[in-house]
C-alpha cells in the first residue's frame, strides 16, 4: 500500500470517482484485441495507478454484472453493440444502489453521444476509438 493510496480510495468512493477514473484512463495506452482484453488491460493499468478494480461483479439488482468496479465505480468496456442497448445496459447498473458513478470505455464513437448522468448518477466517457492492435 502506497502512502496516498487512501486518497485514491476516498476519491473512488465519491460521487466524482468516474472522472477521476477516466481522466486516468484517457492517458493510458490500453493494447487490445478483445474485449476481455481491454478488460485486462484496463485493470492492469489502474492497479499501477493504486486503483484496484474487481472484474465480472454481480451488483445488487441479482441480474447485472458490470466488467470492473473500483470503490464505488462502475466500469463498462464495450467494443460492439448498439446505442440504446448501451444505455439500457448502464441505466439498469445506474440503478443499483453500490454504483455511486459510471464509466464507459468503447472503441465506437456511436458510442460517444451520451448523457452526462443516468439516474443522477455521473457517467463519464473514454473513448478508445481506432486504438485496438
Amino acid at each position: 500500500m502506497t502512502a496516498h493510496q487512501p486518497h485514491v480510495q476516498r476519491v473512488l468512493d465519491s460521487f466524482h470517482g468516474g472522472h477521476a477514473i477516466a481522466t486516468m484512463l484517457t492517458e493510458a495506452n490500453l493494447q487490445h484485441v478483445t474485449e476481455d482484453d481491454l478488460q485486462a488491460a484496463i485493470q492492469t493499468y489502474l492497479n499501477t495507478r493504486d486503483v484496484y478494480p474487481e472484474r465480472e461483479v454481480r451488483l445488487s439488482d441479482g441480474v447485472s454484472r458490470i466488467d470492473l468496479m473500483a470503490g464505488h465505480t462502475g466500469i463498462e468496456v464495450k467494443i460492439d453493440g448498439s446505442w440504446a442497448n448501451v444505455i439500457r445496459q448502464l441505466t439498469r447498473y445506474a440503478k443499483c444502489t453500490e454504483i455511486e458513478s459510471l464509466v464507459l470505455v468503447t472503441t465506437r464513437a456511436k458510442h460517444h453521444h451520451l448523457p452526462t448522468q443516468l439516474c443522477n448518477k455521473p457517467l463519464s466517457l473514454v473513448s478508445l476509438v481506432g486504438s485496438a492492435l
